[in-house]
């Protein structure tokens, strides 16, 4: 008898059994994602406070889906809602998350339809994304991270040109506003160009279309400054810690070439970085944007920012 035969076969079939095992379970691990993911929790819970809160239990029977606004002239895709589901219920204000009223529903946001302009065009973000992991905090290599608090803001300019005018003063954006002011006060056109402000800087990089800039794109070029970053390594972030203390984040390296940062350190408050932060990132180069002239505001008067004709 051949020991060393059997043997050999023996493993084998061992091997083939447990991946046999190891394929099944993934298959089940495939099965209970698709059949029991979290936004159909979500969803079951929303439709309880709905039906609670309309008296209506019919509301329970609401058929569970995934729910999509498709905007091709901007090129988004959103499934936020299907979570999201009481963004636009004025009942919902005193709703836990994902479920509450989107704030100020009835201020500027009835101008902003969530059917007509979605949900990414403003808070970026993956809008195909349909769990809690892939949307929401720092989702690392997510060209787009979504924006939240007072970073929102940089995404109006998309659209909202006439921000940057210097009589333009908009209550919906205080960080831009303030943003703006310190942007004149500290002289950043001295050095910077920056076609909003009409100055034209040869000292330092143009950040004219810095808010456009992907993040990934954005890394790759700053990468080997990451390593100083107290806080997430994100361009957002990075941009913060670089108004706070521009020499700690730009060092330089000799042995490389590269000269250290000669951005004054102004001594920035906490609130004037997130300002000065806000306002760069709403820096927009409207030919790569490529929104559509339709969502484009209409005004009487454009001499406030002519640069754009």
């Amino acid at each position: 008898m051949n020991y060393n035969l059997d043997s050999s076969i023996g493993i084998k079939h061992a091997i083939f059994a447990l991946l046999a095992l190891v394929i099944v379970g993934l298959l089940g691990l495939a099965f209970v994602q698709n059949e029991f993911p979290e936004w159909k929790k979500y969803q079951k819970e929303y439709y309880k406070l709905l039906a609670a809160k309309t008296g209506d239990k019919k509301r329970l029977n609401t058929p569970i889906r995934v729910k999509q606004v498709w905007n091709q002239e901007l090129n988004r895709i959103d499934r936020c809602t299907t979570c999201h589901l009481g963004i636009d219920k004025p009942n919902f204000q005193d709703a836990p998350q994902p479920y509450k009223t989107h704030p100020m529903l009835s201020g500027f946001i009835s101008k902003h339809p969530f059917e007509k302009f979605g949900c990414t065009i403003c808070h970026d973000g993956d809008g195909q994304a349909v769990s809690v992991e892939a949307t929401h905090g720092h989702v690392e290599h997510l060209n787009e991270p979504l924006l939240t608090g007072v970073y929102v803001e940089t995404s109006c300019t998309r659209c909202h040109m006439e921000l940057f005018a210097e009589e333009a003063e908009f209550p919906e954006t205080p960080k831009i506003m303030e943003g703006k002011r310190l942007v004149n006060e500290l002289g950043c056109g001295a050095c910077h160009t920056i076609n909003q402000f009409g100055s034209v800087g040869t000292m330092a990089p143009d950040i004219s279309g810095f808010g456009t800039k992907k993040e990934l794109a954005f890394m790759l070029l700053h990468e080997f400054t990451f390593k100083y970053l107290k806080g997430e390594h994100s361009k957002r972030n990075w941009e913060w810690e670089h108004f706070k203390d521009p020499q700690k984040i730009m060092p330089g390296n000799l042995a490389q070439n590269l000269p250290p940062t000669i951005m004054p350190n102004w001594g920035l408050s906490d609130d004037e970085a997130t300002a000065l932060s806000v306002l760069v990132l709403s820096l927009r180069d409207y030919k790569v944007e490529k929104i559509p002239m339709k969502y484009i505001p209409k005004l009487k008067n454009h001499k406030g920012f002519i640069q754009y004709r």
